[in-house]
């Protein structure tokens, strides 16, 4: 199969988006033919049986690793009627994304787009600080992915919960729930020394991922003259006022800002930890906090899209969205009792696998097929309903 992958962000930005885009490709490619049409300025992958259209783009002056490409249509076009892709698999409803969909339609190639991201929730990564939080935005924001998502032939929720809100706000296309995966030989489950309790969050340093609520609850955990420390992983435009807060709260000897961890070494700062935190309002499925519940980690997270459902009540806590009294308070439960870390971690380690990236990859594939099959299926027909009328 010849597959066709748009993408408005690539590596080096290593996120949930180009993360889930490498480990299913690697092992797609090892039988299929891959096409990545990703942004000028990023780099290419060891992946074999791939080839890459770069197209040009600018970086974005608040996040410079993403990049903001204007649609011309014509290379997108020549490299498509080139190559004739049985399926177009786009991941971002902007500029590349659209290009792609566009020529899709025009060739007559079955798209498939994943919903990965909350956009209208995620403004500030855009250098739309503020307009987020305008009901007006929302609003169009979510009105333009309706009008992208239904133009695909078929969309890919990397959650359950996600195919619901979609449902729920009035999306009626096909929909197909599979997990981005996780590669369970990378993270797997570490044993843990009863210790000082280290807490762990992973993201993009970012207004949607709430970092500030975990520190505002390490700060009412320390309150509390418990001992424990707070790693921080990742980098982002919110690094600054994070460590305003650290210095201000006098938490300097409490709190450590690793930045950028590769994701091959990312193993080696979860099996440090005791405890994995998310305050993050936008996840679609949440590949971090399976990264950390694979490892054996406990979760904190709060009452908001996937994660609820991905933790549960075996693998840790939730906490009403903003509440960090509640989170510190859940903190301080799991750092007295080494035996409820341990139960909820051996808990969390046994959830991920059944997010094994081999078991999603094939039903990743097996949903190309699907989507493939009804694509040819409704042209025939339409073919058919034209000839009867001619009669």
């Amino acid at each position: 199969m010849k597959i066709a992958i748009f993408s408005d962000s690539f590596f080096p930005l290593v996120d949930g988006v180009t993360i889930s885009i490498k480990n299913n490709m690697e092992i797609l490619s090892k039988k299929n033919k891959i096409f990545f049409f990703v942004p000028s300025g990023t780099d290419k992958l060891n992946i074999k049986n791939s080839e890459y259209i770069h197209l040009k783009s600018f970086p974005i002056k608040s996040y410079k690793e993403y990049r903001l490409r204007i649609p011309t249509f014509k290379k997108v076009y020549q490299h498509l009627k080139k190559i004739k892709p049985n399926i177009v698999h786009i991941h971002s409803p902007f500029g590349i994304g659209w290009e792609g969909l566009v020529v899709a339609r025009w060739l007559k190639i079955p798209v498939v787009a994943t919903a990965h991201t909350i956009f209208p929730e995620v403004a500030s990564e855009l250098d739309l600080k503020g307009f987020q939080k305008s009901k007006i935005f929302q609003k169009l924001t979510w009105k333009y992915l309706f009008s992208f998502f239904n133009k695909c032939t078929a969309i890919i929720t990397p959650s359950e919960a996600m195919k619901k809100e979609l449902i729920i706000r009035g999306l009626k296309k096909e929909i197909y729930p599979v997990s981005n995966g996780i590669n369970l030989k990378k993270f797997s489950h570490s044993k843990r020394e009863k210790r000082v309790p280290i807490f762990i969050s992973t993201s993009r340093l970012v207004e949607s991922k709430h970092i500030d609520v975990l520190l505002k609850a390490f700060n009412i955990f320390k309150k509390e003259g418990i001992d424990g420390k707070f790693l921080i992983v990742g980098k982002g435009p919110e690094e600054k006022n994070l460590k305003e807060y650290i210095i201000k709260n006098k938490l300097s000897k409490y709190v450590q800002f690793k930045g950028f961890v590769k994701p091959e070494k990312m193993i080696k700062e979860y099996q440090k930890a005791d405890v994995f935190l998310t305050a993050s309002t936008i996840e679609t499925e949440g590949i971090t906090t399976l990264e950390a519940m694979s490892t054996g980690l406990p979760v904190i997270g709060v009452d908001a899209r996937a994660t609820p459902t991905l933790v549960g009540k075996d693998a840790g806590f939730i906490a009403p969205v903003g509440d960090e009294k509640k989170i510190a308070e859940y903190m301080e439960k799991l750092s007295k009792s080494y035996a409820l870390k341990q139960k909820l971690g051996k808990n969390a380690s046994e959830i991920a696998k059944k997010y094994e990236l081999k078991k999603m990859n094939k039903k990743l594939f097996e949903t190309y097929k699907k989507v493939i099959k009804n694509y040819k299926k409704k042209k025939i027909n339409f073919l058919n309903n034209i000839f009867l009328e001619l009669l």
